[in-house]
């Protein structure tokens, strides 16, 4: 069955529907799918597609073997006998032959593939009809698609970075050359082939393509495409996108094959989900899926050629040169197509494609991602990397010496420094744990360069050092405010909730979903606190969950009290209101859902809130408690963090922009 995707909320409505669900936008005829859902074929009609090993077709193909069978086809290797040389043999299954437009889109594919004749492009080489069944002829690639390939890689494991930027680098290639003559409109792992014997890169299946000068075959009556990698124009409209639509569908491949998950939701950056990634990568994958094509590369050369000077510096052919990749800015992310009247809802795909501008804008903001040199040593020996760490940390003491610090950022520096001599003095025994001393060294030296205003100084925990969310990092003083988010949402274009019109401005906001809180942490380079990092920021200078004198707000309250009112809920750190007033949104400490999740897997998932509030109490202060993930309660309100980096590229950047 079709479905329909709102304009407004981007949610999915089942067929039939006038009105979204969830918006009561009124919908467009527009079906999504690369097709109409065919029927189960019948016995009698596998019987009759089913060609037997020997058998020849059209006096000329002899079969050799099944490759494969999808639901509209089978493709076959057979022996081409005019041309002596093995073939693919594209048919599709009797039950589609009779239908005109399918298989006017069928012989489409071969009309467009055979104008191109490139190295990096299936070739095609005929096109029939015989015994009851059209067929193709292509080129036969003694290899596996890169979704194969994906697949068979083990649990956690990804492609070498240099294998990735390879493929792409053929990919965009086989793209410069299609795009003179056609749109391939189809981008995705599934369609992109890797031969066994060279290794190239084979793009295929420009079924769903056309011609530039035929409009007759893509109407704006149907979206062709797979859903997860098409544009936000193509949702709309398939028959005038133009190259930057492939720029788009590339981008969200390429995200993928470095995380292994799709950038829906909020994502992270890849850099920091993979441990060896250069974070300009992160800068080229926004600018590929930002929603806005304007935005986005003009074509596959300049895309090329930004991943291509990241690979040169990988490979060491260059040391000076980096990625000439424009950052996105905020005000270029048109959040209200995303969001629209209604973001308390279950989105699915790309509904949050400018939260992850956002996102990358926060990246850039936390760690330089886009502005300090690419920092890849994972494969360098252990006492190495310490040692370059260490002439970094010099640099930083150096300079970070020299500004004028509050009482508590003085101390935190000079436990910096004490840090680093520590590590001098195990790195000739103990190079990894002199290698991870300085890592925490390095945060606390940083700490005085950033020390935002308002936010209080949460050490690193060392007890959990390998988790993604055990380095230092700031925390705001006191929750986000009515007034801070109404100003949020005036800049940004974003949903206002309406409950806390007549709240007083110094009330903590309330009403707001997750991903709100996560859009206006991302907007001002911060993050959500995963419950770690929140719980971290209650504990004592002993490590011990601090407990205030008493309950700042009592339960049955009707409403919370303007932030920072009551001063004994003030922890150690100098954070306000944890104990109560209002509970805290949290976010995991991975954030990025599975490739193929549906809406449920995205953002149905339960995240936690920590923290008292003046419904339930202080004694949930310390309690597990979740909400969904679209959940909007008077009692729940968030906070955000701002991490320290622990990268060369990161250090970088805060020594030169922040603080």
């Amino acid at each position: 069955m079709a479905k329909v995707k709102c304009p407004q909320c981007f949610f999915v409505n089942p067929d039939g529907q006038a009105q979204c669900i969830q918006c009561r936008t009124p919908l467009p005829k527009v079906r999504i799918g690369v097709q109409p859902e065919p029927p189960p074929p019948s016995a009698d009609a596998a019987n009759v597609i089913q060609l037997q090993r020997g058998q020849v077709i059209a006096r000329r193909y002899t079969v050799a073997s099944l490759i494969g069978r999808g639901g509209m086809g089978c493709i076959y290797k057979v022996h081409d006998n005019i041309l002596g040389e093995d073939v693919a043999l594209k048919t599709l299954l009797p039950q589609f032959v009779r239908d005109k437009i399918v298989v006017e889109r069928f012989f489409n594919e071969a009309r467009i593939a055979r104008r191109l004749a490139h190295p990096n492009i299936v070739r095609v080489h005929d096109i029939g009809s015989a015994e009851n069944f059209v067929y193709i002829s292509m080129e036969f690639i003694k290899g596996h698609s890169l979704r194969g390939i994906l697949e068979k890689l083990p649990p956690g494991q990804r492609l070498p970075i240099l294998e990735t930027l390879r493929i792409l680098d053929q990919l965009c290639a086989s793209l410069e050359y299609a795009h003179q003559f056609t749109i391939h409109r189809d981008i995705k792992p599934e369609n992109v082939m890797l031969d066994d014997a060279s290794g190239s890169v084979k793009l295929m299946d420009f079924g769903i393509s056309k011609l530039m000068a035929n409009t007759q075959l893509t109407g704006a009556s149907m979206v062709m495409g797979t859903p997860y990698y098409m544009s936000p124009e193509q949702l709309r409209n398939s028959r005038d996108v133009d190259a930057r639509a492939d720029i788009f569908s590339i981008g969200v491949m390429l995200y993928e094959i470095l995380t292994g998950n799709m950038p829906t939701g909020v994502p992270r950056p890849a850099s920091q989900i993979e441990e060896g990634l250069p974070p300009s990568l992160d800068a080229i994958v926004a600018r590929c899926v930002d929603p806005n094509p304007e935005k986005r590369f003009a074509n596959a050369t300049e895309l090329r050629a930004a991943l291509k000077n990241i690979r040169d510096i990988m490979e060491g052919e260059t040391t000076e040169r980096r990625p000439k990749v424009a950052a996105p800015s905020l005000a270029a992310w048109p959040l209200q197509k995303v969001a629209g009247a209604t973001l308390a809802v279950v989105l699915l795909a790309f509904a949050a494609v400018g939260l992850y501008g956002l996102e990358s804008r926060r990246q850039r903001l936390a760690s330089g991602a886009e502005n300090a040199p690419l920092s890849i040593d994972t494969a360098t020996p252990v006492l190495e990397r310490y040692q370059r760490l260490e002439e970094l940390l010099a640099e930083v003491e150096a300079k970070v010496g020299k500004l004028e610090k509050s009482e508590a950022m003085s101390d935190v520096f000079e436990r910096g420094k004490e840090l680093r001599a520590q590590a001098k003095g195990v790195a000739a025994e103990e190079p990894e744990r002199a290698l991870q001393t300085a890592r925490e060294a390095l945060q606390f030296l940083l700490a005085p360069r950033m020390a935002p205003e308002d936010m209080a100084f949460v050490p690193p925990d060392a007890s959990a050092s390998n988790t993604p969310d055990a380095g230092a990092f700031f925390m705001d003083l006191r929750e986000v405010t009515v007034k801070e988010f109404w100003d949020f949402c005036q800049k940004e274009a974003w949903r206002f909730p309406a409950q806390v019109s007549n709240w007083e401005p110094e009330m903590p906001v309330a009403y707001v979903s997750n991903f709100d809180a996560r859009a206006y942490a991302a907007a001002q380079g911060k993050l959500l606190p995963t419950p770690a990092q929140w719980l971290r920021a209650t504990y004592d200078d002993e490590d011990r969950l601090w407990q205030p004198p008493g309950a700042n707000i009592q339960s049955g309250s009707p409403l919370p009290l303007p932030v920072g009112t009551t001063a004994e809920d003030t922890a150690p750190n100098g954070c306000l209101d944890l104990t109560g007033n209002i509970a805290e949104w949290t976010r995991p400490a991975q954030t990025v859902p599975e490739a193929g999740s549906d809406s449920a897997a995205l953002f149905g998932k339960p995240m936690e809130i920590r923290g008292g509030d003046f419904l339930h109490g202080a004694e949930t202060f310390s309690q597990t408690r979740t909400a969904s993930f679209e959940a909007t309660e008077p009692y729940i309100g968030f906070r955000c963090v701002l991490p320290i980096p622990t990268n060369e590229a990161g250090a970088r950047y805060v020594l030169a922009n922040l603080g």
